[in-house]
């Protein structure tokens, strides 16, 4: 391959690789866990695991495998990460229970 279309070629990889690894997360994880979480997990772990994709690429024999092994890595964080904030995540509140208390209250305050 000639040295010029090499690096717009490797551009290309790597965006549809961050739509990718993006819309993966989305599938296997929830977006409503996605919406949850700290913004800079979701960059850092996307903007890592598609910039190794195009290291896997470009590499060859022990870098390779070096680079997919930390893509595994970078995918088991993402994994914990989305578990921490499923965990995490906001009880839901029963909206009946609050105002039925909220009237009783005040019904009582305004016959007493």
């Amino acid at each position: 391959m000639t040295e010029s279309l090499r690096r717009p070629l490797l551009t290309g990889l790597f965006l549809l690789a961050l739509i990718a690894w993006n819309s993966l997360w989305v599938l296997v994880g929830e977006q409503y866990h996605l919406d949850l979480m700290f913004w800079a997990w979701k960059l850092g772990l996307v903007v890592t695991a598609a910039g190794l994709t195009v290291w896997i690429a470009v590499a060859r024999g022990k870098r390779a495998l070096a680079a997919a092994v930390l893509l595994l890595a970078c995918l088991l964080a993402a994994g914990f990460v989305t578990y921490y904030v499923h965990l995490n995540e906001p009880a839901d509140a029963d909206e009946t229970g609050d105002q039925v208390t909220r009237l009783e209250w005040s019904a009582g305050s305004k016959i007493g």
